[in-house]
């Protein structure tokens, strides 16, 4: 029998009992928003990290490339002058910005202006961009610097935005509706340009079956895209053709590397791997979350209040994880992001408990529509890469979200219905800083949770602190000091045979040639290796230093120096050795590197 709710009931008790549950999920908001922005100052990954870090430093080193996210960060990079600490901050208030933005507009446009007053509006739209940050976590581990990853969440933020404001009236409203869908869609092609292409087909489907499609009005979005993108390409390259061969090499270099990027890899589903416990938890949660925004909407005040109550207890145990005081160990689930599953499914129960569901026959063709877009958005975010398709959308589980809040429609015209959102909103709040913690305990390849990191030290630009764990603080300290009693000066060419230290290679101001990442580990590392260098100049080939890790698990074959014309024992020396930190490259094991300069 479904639950009964009163339409009408809004008595001076409930109404404070929600006061008081809004206060608190606008607490979990800001302080979750700190959190996460204080432990930006801790800890680096030498391998990608130090990628992301080298391609936003020196993007016009390359004539290469697939992915050109280091081209729109540069001036990021230089307006912070290349502090880590402030790019990873400026980077998350961006994502969490876009996020409250689209939430925001979610809220008027799928819900209407009566059903929210301001405050609900502000707050759970806080709430809805604190599931942004589910994106700092990758398959459960802490990876906070901007990258291609960040900007294509930023890329769909956006598109979403526009595809609320988007409408084939033609208003000034809806002009830049279709300006912010083409602003995306350029966007999502300077970050993957898969994601742009299934961007690019899902929101066509959408609009024609949401009946916003009008030939003018869509070719605002496509102009929009294009022309920022030919923009890009003399900015870049100084030419379409050039930028396109830029492309080209990069599709190549995937090719060459064997990286699973082949056409017949792209249409996958994976295999869904959040196992046993994690079906649990996940079991566990929709039940806790439906109940409490099912309980919000009866005429029982013994239940409502116990909604308000279970609503409580989410704020107090995400602000009592934040500082500390609980320790949600989900044992770095690689697929713990899809628990935020738990909040579409909840919104499903509390519509069937609440016998407004039936039939789903008032959700009208076009929410339902809304609702499919948003479903597929996380996998336009993943499409294309290497990794699980489902670990990888849940970067982009805030669409799952907004997905299930659509199905909500039917309740606007009940007077509780802000009361039937922040349990839910609270429940994301709380999935979201359970991921967020497991990330900080499991730092993206480092050893240590990040609260116990207490070595300072500067990396890379002058100014740039961070707070990273004792072992890889005096691992980078003692490359620093050999670097420089070796004689070698920052600027100085080196390539990087360990296959897995760009970090180290930044944080000696070594300019990185032929790749801004020579990576190891693939069954075409040394053929790429030599493709990329035969790019580079003789001049630079002459006088580039070398990293070598000779017993590394994914170092590069020195046979790749007689690719122009180098031989390891009469054109080199070994000037420096040092052990790597416990976790480099995510290895537990100690390694030797050597510092190599060239000799002839």
């Amino acid at each position: 029998m479904a639950i009964t709710y009163d339409n009408t009931i809004n008595t001076k008790t409930t109404a404070l009992a929600d006061w008081i549950v809004l206060t608190f999920s606008t607490l979990v908001t800001v302080f979750t928003l700190a959190w996460v922005l204080w432990y930006s100052r801790y800890g680096i990954d030498i391998s990608d990290e130090g990628y992301y870090l080298v391609w936003m430093a020196k993007p016009f080193n390359y004539s290469v490339s697939a992915t050109q996210f280091g081209f729109i960060y540069h001036p990021l990079y230089e307006l912070l002058n290349g502090n880590i600490a402030a790019l990873r901050q400026t980077n998350i208030l961006i994502s969490f910005s876009l996020a409250w933005v689209l939430g925001n507009v979610f809220l008027k446009t799928v819900f209407g202006h009566q059903s929210l007053s301001r405050p609900y509006r502000i707050v759970i739209s806080g709430a809805i961009g604190t599931a942004a940050l589910s994106s700092l976590v990758f398959a459960g581990l802490w990876l906070p610097t901007p990258s291609y990853n960040s900007l294509n969440l930023q890329a769909l933020l956006v598109a979403a935005t526009g595809l609320l404001l988007a409408d084939k009236q033609g208003s000034r409203v809806h002009i830049i509706g279709w300006f912010l869908l083409g602003v995306g869609g350029w966007l999502a092609f300077m970050a993957k340009p898969t994601t742009a292409a299934a961007l690019g087909l899902s929101t066509g489907v959408y609009l024609l079956c949401a009946g916003k499609f009008r030939v003018r009005l869509v070719a605002i979005a496509v102009a929009t895209a294009v022309g920022l993108t030919v923009y890009s390409a003399f900015i870049i390259d100084g030419s379409i053709s050039v930028f396109i061969n830029r492309l080209k090499g990069g599709a190549e270099m995937y090719r060459i590397l064997g990286a699973s990027h082949t056409t017949s890899q792209l249409f996958r589903l994976d295999n869904f791997q959040l196992g046993a416990r994690g079906k649990l938890i996940l079991f566990a949660g929709t039940t806790v979350f439906s109940a409490a925004s099912t309980f919000s909407q009866t005429n029982k005040k013994v239940l409502a209040y116990g909604g308000a109550t279970l609503s409580m207890v989410f704020a107090l145990a995400s602000l009592a994880t934040v500082f500390g005081l609980i320790h949600p160990n989900l044992e770095v689930l690689p697929f713990a992001g899809l628990l935020i599953w738990a909040v579409p499914f909840s919104v499903i129960v509390t519509g069937i408990s609440l016998g407004r569901f039936k039939g789903f026959s008032q959700i009208t063709r076009a929410q339902w529509v809304l609702a499919l877009i948003f479903l597929v958005l996380p996998y336009v975010y993943a499409f294309g890469t290497g990794n699980n398709y489902w670990a990888s959308s849940a970067l982009a589980g805030i669409f799952w979200v907004l997905s299930g809040l659509v199905l909500l429609s039917p309740f606007t015209s009940n007077r509780k219905f802000p009361a039937l959102l922040l349990p839910l909103g609270l429940a994301a709040q709380f999935i979201i800083v359970i991921l967020v913690y497991n990330g900080l305990e499991s730092p993206y390849r480092q050893p240590r949770p990040l609260r116990n990191n207490d070595y300072k030290l500067e990396i890379g630009a002058p100014g740039s602190m961070l707070v990273l764990d004792k072992g890889f603080g005096q691992y980078f300290e003692k490359v620093i000091e050999v670097a420089k009693q070796t004689g070698f000066k920052r600027g100085t060419p080196m390539i990087d045979l360990s296959g897995q230290s760009p970090g180290i290679l930044y944080a000696l101001g070594a300019s990185n040639i032929g790749q801004a990442w020579t990576v190891g580990g693939y069954a075409g590392s040394n053929a790429l290796a030599v493709t990329m260098l035969g790019q580079v100049s003789c001049r630079e080939l002459a006088s580039a230093w070398l990293l070598t890790e000779p017993e590394g698990p994914e170092t590069i074959s020195l046979k790749i120096l007689e690719s122009f014309g180098a031989n390891m024992v009469t054109d080199f020396e070994i000037a420096a050795s040092f052990k790597t930190a416990e976790g480099a490259g995510g290895y537990k094991e100690t390694r030797v590197q050597q510092l190599v300069r060239p000799i002839r």
